[in-house]
């Protein structure tokens, strides 16, 4: 009798115990739906965000910010990379402590960022459980073979990264 429930305790006690393999693919999971939680998190903040610098553009110049609009829309339609805007329109304020901070900026008198024509934007694109990044220091041919700047050129954009003098390949701008 003590032999059969031993028997009974050893089969419950096997029922209630996760085996390894268990242990191992709930925590793949729980990492992949914290990967998807994060990515849904992620992207809705660059909407935001990307949503909010334009509104403050077409504020300035309801023109220009549509054709930043459809310029970001083509990029993501077009290309595999999406769009996070790092800058737009910026204060006066803020132009002259970004020039004193780097002599290499624009000028408040020759930012376009000041008067609402041009953004600054980060590329990014998930590749797995990897996160690609274009951003200001990465190469001008890298920022070409993204495509990014031949769609800008359909935009009548200048492009940063065709200044002589100074690597800012993020930097687009309407004339």
């Amino acid at each position: 009798m003590s032999s059969e429930n031993e028997v009974r305790m050893s089969r419950s006690s096997v029922k209630t115990k996760p085996n390894n393999g268990m242990r191992i693919l709930l925590f793949v999971m729980a990492i992949a739906v914290g990967y998807v939680c994060f990515t849904i998190v992620y992207d809705l903040r660059v909407r935001i965000i990307n949503h909010f610098e334009l509104s403050n553009i077409a504020e300035a110049n309801e023109q220009v910010g549509q054709t930043l609009s459809n310029f970001i829309a083509d990029v993501e339609r077009e290309t595999d990379w999406k769009v996070e805007i790092v800058s737009g329109r910026r204060s006066k304020e803020a132009q002259i402590q970004l020039k004193r901070d780097n002599p290499k900026n624009a000028a408040v008198n020759k930012s376009r960022h000041v008067l609402g024509r041009a953004i600054d934007i980060f590329l990014y694109k998930r590749v797995g459980f990897n996160l690609i990044e274009l951003r200001k220091f990465s190469s001008k041919s890298a920022w070409i073979e993204s495509g990014v700047p031949e769609i800008s050129k359909r935009y009548g954009l200048l492009w940063g990264g065709t200044y002589k003098n100074y690597h800012d390949p993020v930097h687009f701008e309407v004339n």
